[in-house]
């Protein structure tokens, strides 16, 4: 028996058979006006009642011949295809988790059009087949809270559509938490474990101090990554403890630090549309700055891991992609593809003929005459 389905995109295009009974009530409705009208000019329907059934029929012919017409355009319009034939296919794929700041500090415009402005920029550029490959992408907004904005997906445009729309809003807490974003990000977006702070009763890590080699024999690749962009301003989440954990998962850390390291005060929009700018309690302007220092340290905790030192400059996040994450070994994943055969054309051109006809079939009779009654002069 053959497979037959209906393409998913055109399936709306069903309820166009609606339109048939709606085509015979036009009809229907357009005769009884019709003759409503005529006998206002004193047209007798009983001694015509020969020439005015021709007419009714000739009518009803017309318009059955429209709903057919309509019918098989619904049918064409629905994509109806049949005979699959299915190939499957190999390929490498990572999983790319990146973090985005979105705090307030975020909005300083040292970098232009403003650091988040820039960060979505650059992260769109990413987002493209030619350079992310196949890559599952998820993104997760951060600042006093982590939120996950959008799960691993290979579809491109979707996530560019949810990094456009990112704002400070995106994340209700203010602050920067970079720890707990990684946290959030092994646990809730790659489904690794997420231990790793100092509730758990760990050791505080040493500067520079990596995962050892002997905690990750034995364990299975994870062939993940994270990506953080941020100014690196964090306000005590502990990043080298979700660093730690990151490495122990065999997931590498790689941090874009936006921003001036002399700092640079955060406009915001006031009251009645003033600019107003972010005060410190002591009632002075505060001066957001690049911490490449809490950057540096976090990514020397993988062993799988590096620092891109942005600052005012152009970041070039692809070509940073390229260079690290691009070049490591994905998992293997086999994928099918199905190509079917279209048949939607015999019913559109049946639909096409249907409708030719319909317009080529005329109400009344080519001979003849209205007649108002056998008999009359």
């Amino acid at each position: 028996m053959r497979e037959f389905e209906l393409a998913p995109a055109g399936a709306i295009w069903i309820h166009l058979v609606w339109a048939v009974p709606l085509v015979v009530l036009a009809a229907y409705w357009g005769l009884h006006r019709r003759m409503q009208l005529l006998e206002v000019f004193g047209y007798d329907r009983s001694r015509s009642a020969r020439w005015l059934g021709s007419l009714r029929r000739r009518r009803v012919r017309r318009s059955l011949l429209l709903a057919a017409a309509v019918l098989l355009s619904a049918a064409a319009a629905v994509q109806p295809r049949c005979n699959p034939e299915r190939t499957t296919f190999r390929s490498t794929v990572r999983d790319v988790a990146i973090l985005i700041d979105v705090s307030r500090s975020m909005l300083a415009t040292d970098l232009q059009p403003s650091r988040l402005e820039r960060a979505k920029l650059e992260v769109m550029d990413l987002l493209t087949p030619e350079v992310m490959r196949g890559n599952r992408v998820g993104i997760i907004a951060f600042a006093g809270e982590a939120v996950i904005k959008c799960p691993l997906t290979s579809n491109y445009s979707y996530v560019r559509s949810v990094v456009r729309n990112l704002s400070p809003k995106s994340a209700s807490q203010g602050g920067t938490m970079i720890g707990d974003a990684v946290r959030k990000a092994l646990r809730d977006l790659l489904g690794l474990h997420a231990s790793g702070s100092p509730e758990d009763g760990e050791e505080k890590p040493k500067p520079g101090e990596t995962v050892l080699e002997e905690e990750l024999e034995g364990k299975k690749e994870s062939h993940a990554d994270i990506i953080v962009i941020t100014d690196g301003e964090d306000l005590g989440s502990h990043p080298e403890y979700a660093a730690r954990a990151a490495a122990a998962n065999d997931v590498g850390i790689y941090a874009v630090g936006l921003g001036s390291e002399d700092g640079k005060e955060i406009a915001v929009q006031g009251e009645g549309g003033r600019v107003e700018y972010i005060k410190l309690r002591s009632g002075e302007i505060h001066r957001s700055r690049l911490d490449s220092k809490t950057l540096q340290a976090m990514v020397n905790m993988c062993p799988r891991g590096q620092y891109l030192p942005a600052g005012t400059n152009d970041p070039d996040l692809v070509g940073f992609y390229e260079n690290t994450i691009g070049r490591e070994e994905g998992r293997e994943v086999a994928d099918e593809q199905v190509a079917w055969t279209e048949i939607f054309q015999p019913f559109l051109l049946a639909a096409i003929g249907l409708y030719i006809a319909h317009l080529a079939f005329s109400e009344r009779p080519r001979h003849g005459r209205l007649a108002l009654g056998e008999g009359s002069p």
